[in-house]
């Protein structure tokens, strides 16, 4: 195995280079194994922190950070985001069942391009290892999760898989439910038929099950035995609770995806990570312009999850149970990210790289990182 703490250069690793060399199964086994030392005390996690400043033209910049380290494999991950907001994007009405682009509610520079980053550094020994794109990880660990969950969680049975989606979190939850069930038939639902038919097209060759695009997303949710939410749509619910079977096992990706019904037919959620008053852990300067609410990714989780809900991590190590009948609706919540995610899933992507050659990565001289003067 390379030793990937005493490399010569830091590597930055772009998501073309990533994609390659890293697979969806690749992830949920390096996640899987990283929550059960989290749950041993062997891993770590900071909280996610958001910083926001108010312009004078109806503009926010936001800047987010989240962080945590895994003992065994010796990685500290810090993944950054950088990103420009709209707030007429927040002010928006969005009829139920339509679908709004993210890059017309951030960016970074131009519409269309946005700047997430994810350094490594060595536990070892303190050195900077590399500097990762976070846009096709980001994904991946979402989705590896969720299929981590879906191991313990859904039932032994499920075939039919739903998607509420049809973008990237769509193409790695797929693959990652995939993984651990015998699925033969994917439904997906998104609001855009060209969006969810080019998704259906490219998942049924890609993952060899039939793939059918849905009109309408009770559609889709019909007969499903996994339903993963994978959307952009804030504030507003995209999975009902009228529409779904006994014995199904959901995810989701934002808070608001799930409606107050659907909540209540749930009899055994999951949580991600421990809850967080995340507002203790939100800054800003100036204000929001009137008819404009303060961002507030955390405030939808209180619905879903409290301090008795067990962790992710704790029903991997045996510690709280998985599904107790093939009645029962289970869920995954996915209360925020975790730095050991990143952790996880960065060094592994950084390990599979150096092993074969690092032929397509860029370098960067590591002596930049270095100063003989005491921080």
């Amino acid at each position: 195995m390379a030793d990937i703490h005493r490399l010569d250069q830091l590597y930055f690793i772009d998501n073309d280079v990533q994609q390659r060399v890293l697979t969806v199964g690749d992830a949920m086994e390096a996640i899987e194994d990283a929550y059960r030392q989290w749950d041993a005390g062997q891993a770590t996690i900071g909280p996610k922190t958001n910083m926001y400043l108010y312009n004078d033209d109806d503009t926010r910049y936001g800047f987010s950070i989240i962080h945590g380290g895994v003992k065994n494999i010796g990685i500290v991950a810090m993944r950054v985001k950088s990103d420009f907001h709209q707030n007429t994007y927040d002010r928006m009405e969005v009829r139920e069942g339509a679908s709004v682009p993210t890059s017309l509610s951030k960016g970074a520079g131009r519409e269309g391009e946005f700047c997430g980053l994810v350094y490594l550094f060595s536990a070892r020994n303190g050195l900077p290892l590399a500097i990762l794109n976070d846009g096709y990880l980001q994904h991946v660990r979402v989705g590896a999760c969720a299929g981590v969950a879906a191991k313990y969680l859904a039932r032994d049975d499920a075939h039919t898989l739903c998607l509420l989606g049809s973008q990237w979190m769509a193409r790695t939850h797929a693959p990652a439910m995939c993984a651990v069930r015998p699925i033969t038939l994917i439904k997906v639902y998104s609001p855009t038929r060209e969006n969810r038919e080019a998704f259906a097209r490219e998942m049924s060759q890609k993952l060899d099950v039939e793939v059918l695009a849905m009109d309408a997303p009770e559609d889709a949710v019909k007969g499903a035995d996994i339903v993963c939410c994978c959307t952009n749509a804030r504030g507003r619910p995209v999975l009902r609770g009228r529409w779904l079977e006994e014995g199904t096992f959901i995810s989701n990706v934002l808070a608001s995806e799930l409606d107050d019904e659907a909540m209540t037919r749930v009899g055994y959620t999951v949580k991600n990570q421990p809850l967080r008053d995340l507002s203790a852990h939100t800054y800003e300067a100036g204000a929001p312009p009137p008819g404009t609410e303060r961002p507030s990714e955390g405030r939808g989780w209180l619905r879903q999850v409290n301090d008795a809900t067990p962790l992710l991590s704790q029903v991997i190590a045996g510690k709280a149970r998985g599904r107790a009948d093939d009645q029962e609706i289970t869920f995954f919540s996915n209360n925020e990210g975790t730095g050991v995610q990143f952790a996880a899933v960065g060094g592994l992507i950084l390990r599979r790289l150096v092993e074969e050659g690092a032929q397509e990565g860029k370098t960067i001289p590591r002596d930049w990182f270095f100063q003989d003067i005491p921080d």
